[in-house]
């Protein structure tokens, strides 16, 4: 069944090789109880080792049946020690923090029945220790412990090495008993330098001494019937084995995982506060869009991208042309943008003449009257707080900032110079002065009035305050008043047959003296007017971008005209700083990452050296180089896990302190709550990086020596 041809195997001690075996040439039958003996540094526990797999020799053949084990890949030799090998060690090689029946269990793979299993305990007499650690056992309980786990998997060969060597001469003959019995069944192989118990147990008996064997020899016919049958993963047990290694060091492992866990917590907080507040901004932008035009407007602008050329040693003139685009608004612009129903308002602003005059006979500054966008304008985006919205052109509206303050240049109008109640404004009328009643011919060029008691009591316009509003979203907090878009229709409508105008169309110069040419005073004046500024409101984002494509695809055609965006400017400056402070914090975090990586590679190689001798027991045993790797790496992705969890609770802790803060210093509510699909991504993540900052110290514990880690080299 089992047969050595030519096992040769050495090793160098500094410069000089050592022979340990030497061409050595054995058979063994299918049943017996073979002892080999010699003394200490002979060689014959490498010749177990050898025999075992879990040594390979430098020359010569190891057949099992018709198969040559030596030819054997590492797999194929964890399969054979899985199957075919039972091995007991002097030294029990039992792993202390795990219950005997675990311990027995560590080599099974798909071999006695559990009924026969049972059998064996009680035939060991160790049936009901199954419950206990192995600590706790006296040193004969423990090696009958080590032999029921070499025979749970029925192997065909059992391996000794020095079974009786730990034990009294009572345990000691118990033990060879034990293997006599065995001995009826299957090849059992005693390495032992005890001749007394050769002598009385052995069927045979051989001897090693410098290398070379002697005894006799025996013929075996094959057999061809024993099978090197495939180990069976159990992924299972081996994430049993990893939850107990760690439970048995729980302080280290929580401490571990609270260190890798500081690293998560900032990255986790720092995502979420910037995905938070980048909804934040998108929402902003959702709730203000309707009150943020883009704006269209005659007038200079810097070409974008343009760039200035360098001089050196000369003046660079710069042509106009090249760097500064004008625009100009006109009739065809204004018939484009009537197509699109997403454009909820439309403003006008006119350059034109338009004297209004208050109650108390004062000019007022353009700066305080505006139009309004639309008719649901106030109701969507004001609060009423006093009087009424308007019905009509003669009727207008004073906004007043968010703490109810107006400028003291606008109540001056009204000689208004203290506080005072809302109905002290209410009724409060202005006059709008029309050409024929503002402008006075003087020679060539025409003047206007300035006894504006004279024009306000002749004035054919007079608006009235109805009623006082102030922003729900603030974004202006500013005062004015507000009138309706057709107050300006009727005055360019009354304008625009006027005594000036009429002189205007005679002459090609200004009639008022200004620097404008005669189209340009023309419209100013209410003939033929097109407006100097276009305000585009819209209900929400979506119409907004349909509109801006539109725009940019008239640019692409037809004369250009730049509009300006001042809601998506500010958005995407918040965006960019934002970005930019968050990816600072960003990189701190990785580094807390990296640092936290680079100890997991650390604490899993101190967990590798020391358990070497695990190690050694589980390969002896025939689990797979890629069952130790993952061993490691789910001890590691554990670790990662209860990080992960320990990070969560952090932030759930932080999130009110952090938003209280923020909320304190800078007014901003609830700006931090925790996105768990974001966190579990960044979870997940990190948990790869734990498990492969381990694998390539797991990888190496998987390719270690067998023999090195179970005698501890």
């Amino acid at each position: 069944m089992l047969s050595l041809k030519n096992i040769c195997k050495s090793y160098m001690e500094g410069e000089e090789k050592k022979v340990i075996l030497d061409n050595i040439n054995l058979n063994f039958k299918d049943k017996e109880l073979v002892f080999i003996l010699g003394a200490s540094g002979s060689g014959k526990s490498t010749l177990l080792n050898i025999i075992s797999g879990n040594l390979k020799c430098d020359s010569g053949e190891i057949w099992f049946d018709d198969v040559c084990i030596t030819d054997f890949k590492d797999k194929e030799l964890d399969n054979y020690r899985s199957s075919i090998i039972g091995n007991i060690f002097q030294d029990y090689n039992l792993i202390d923090y795990m219950r005997v029946i675990d311990n027995i269990m560590l080599g099974y793979n798909n071999g006695l029945s559990k009924k026969d299993i049972g059998l064996l305990l009680r035939q060991l007499n160790i049936y009901d220790k199954q419950k206990m650690l192995v600590n706790k056992l006296s040193g004969g309980e423990k090696q009958r412990v080590a032999i029921a786990r070499a025979l749970v998997n029925n192997p065909d060969i059992v391996l000794a090495d020095e079974p009786t060597g730990a034990l009294d001469s009572k345990n000691g003959i118990m033990v060879m008993e034990i293997l006599k019995r065995i001995a009826n069944d299957k090849l059992v192989i005693v390495v032992s330098h005890d001749v007394s118990l050769a002598n009385k147990y052995a069927s045979r008996i051989i001897n090693i001494k410098d290398g070379k064997c002697d005894g006799y020899n025996v013929d075996i016919k094959s057999g061809g019937c024993s099978e090197v049958r495939k180990r069976k993963k159990n992924y299972l047990k081996i994430l049993k084995l990893a939850i107990k290694n760690l439970c048995l060091k729980l302080g280290r492992s929580f401490f571990t995982s609270l260190a890798v866990s500081l690293g998560i917590v900032s990255m986790l907080l720092i995502v979420n506060l910037y995905s938070n507040i980048d909804n934040e901004v998108d929402e902003l932008e959702k709730n203000v869009v309707s009150v943020f035009p883009i704006v269209i407007k005659n007038g200079d602008y810097v070409i974008n991208g343009y760039q200035e050329k360098k001089g050196k040693d000369k003046i660079i003139v710069k042509n106009k042309n090249e760097w500064i685009h004008t625009n100009k608004i006109n009739q065809n612009y204004l018939n484009y943008l009537s197509r699109y129903d997403e454009i909820k308002y439309k403003t006008y602003k006119y350059d034109i003449s338009m004297p209004i005059i208050s109650g108390n006979y004062k000019l007022i500054d353009k700066k305080y009257i505006k139009t309004i966008p639309g008719d649901n304008y106030i109701i969507d985006n004001y609060d009423i707080i006093y009087g009424r919205d308007i019905k009509n052109e003669y009727e207008v509206l004073l906004k007043i900032d968010s703490n109810n303050n107006v400028d003291s240049e606008f109540m001056d109008y009204f000689n208004i110079y203290n506080d005072v109640d809302y109905n002290t404004i209410i009724g409060k009328t202005l006059a709008v002065v029309l050409n024929d009643e503002y402008y006075l011919r003087k020679d060539q060029y025409y003047i206007g009035d300035t006894d504006y008691k004279s024009l306000y009591s002749k004035s054919k316009i007079v608006l009235s305050i109805v009623g006082i509003i102030k922003e729900k979203q603030v974004t202006t907090d500013d005062s004015f008043l507000y009138y309706s878009d057709k107050l300006v229709d009727r005055i360019i409508n009354e304008n625009k047959d006027s005594d000036i105008v009429r002189e205007q169309l005679k002459t090609d110069y200004s009639v008022l003296g200004l620097n404008k040419n005669k189209d340009e005073m023309l419209s100013y004046l209410g003939y033929n007017t097109l407006p100097s500024e276009i305000s585009l409101y819209f209900q929400n984002v979506e119409d907004k971008n349909r509109v801006i494509k539109a725009m940019d695809a008239y640019n692409q055609h037809n004369d250009k005209l730049i509009y300006m965006d001042s809601m998506a400017e500010t958005i995407k400056i918040v965006k960019n700083f934002v970005m930019i402070i968050s990816g600072i914090l960003g990189l701190f975090s990785t580094v807390g990452v990296i640092i936290s990586t680079l100890m997991i590679g650390i604490l899993t190689n101190v967990r590798i050296l020391e358990r070497k001798k695990e190690i050694g027991i589980l390969r002896s045993l025939g689990y797979h180089q890629i069952e130790v790797k993952r061993l490691f790496n789910f001890e590691n992705m554990i670790l990662g896990i209860l990080a992960s969890l320990i990070s969560l609770i952090i932030v759930n802790i932080l999130v009110p302190p952090i938003n209280n803060i923020m909320d304190k210093y800078m007014e901003v509510k609830n700006v931090l709550h925790v996105n768990y699909g974001y966190s579990i991504m960044i979870i997940i993540v990190n948990i790869i990086i734990v498990v492969l900052a381990g694998n390539i110290f797991a990888k190496k514990a998987s390719k270690m020596d067998i023999t090195k880690c179970i005698y501890n080299l």
